[in-house]
């Protein structure tokens, strides 16, 4: 079996001052994978910073939302075989990405990061995401351990196939719902907890009822049909 073509897709909201070292931590990979950045309509230097370290850049005139950027990146990147998604502000290490890649050629469709529990992740986060996991698990059929974490892998079929209706941060809960419902195998790649000082652009008053309004919406729909590819 030939390796996957793989490319890494890595959406960016006023993402200068750690952009860079997500990218250098890309290149440093053995099998380097193609980059796009799609810097959200970032009013810092996102996108200067994403095209001096050699990546692939899309850009929005203004801020849309990460699952926009993360849409649009898709559909730049539909040649590839797999595209693996990763924050910008260092959160993620590109140094995981090859696990990514090797449980994708094990037979995996979705691989989804899933970080450690630690003291160092803030106690809402960590109820958050047990309780939004385990709602998530219960109405995908799957088991998905970590919802709410974007470090990820999608094959191209799953991103042919799986329906999406969300625009925001509830994309990725739905695409991880609706493409185990459909038979799509998940895996999962443990990632260590890294948090700095970089602030999530999530907004509790915004962000969180529609994601809860969308899960609620999936936990009383049926099966999805998959979309035309």
């Amino acid at each position: 079996m030939s390796p996957l073509n793989v490319a890494a897709l890595v959406p960016a909201y006023q993402a200068a001052a750690h952009l860079g070292e997500v990218l250098l931590g890309i290149a440093a990979l053995p099998n380097r994978p193609h980059v796009l950045v799609v810097d959200d309509g970032s009013r810092d230097a996102t996108a200067e910073v994403a095209r001096q370290f050699g990546a692939q850049v899309h850009s929005f005139a203004a801020n849309r939302g990460k699952g926009h950027a993360l849409l649009a990146g898709f559909e730049r990147l539909r040649e590839f075989d797999a595209v693996v998604t990763l924050d910008a502000d260092g959160q993620h290490p590109p140094a995981c990405l090859p696990a990514f890649v090797a449980a994708a050629e094990a037979g995996a469709d979705l691989v989804l990061g899933r970080r450690e529990i630690t003291p160092d992740m803030p106690p809402a986060r960590r109820f958050a995401n047990r309780f939004s996991s385990r709602w998530c698990t219960a109405i995908a059929g799957q088991p998905i351990h970590d919802s709410q974490c974007g470090y990820r892998l999608y094959r191209r079929e799953v991103l042919l196939r799986t329906p999406v209706r969300a625009s925001r941060y509830e994309v990725e809960t739905e695409m991880a719902v609706r493409a185990a419902r459909l038979g799509f195998r998940i895996a999962h790649a443990d990632i260590p907890t890294v948090y700095g000082d970089e602030k999530s652009h999530l907004s509790p008053t915004r962000d969180v009822p529609r994601i809860v309004a969308m899960m609620l919406r999936l936990s009383f729909e049926g099966r999805p049909a998959p979309k035309e590819a």
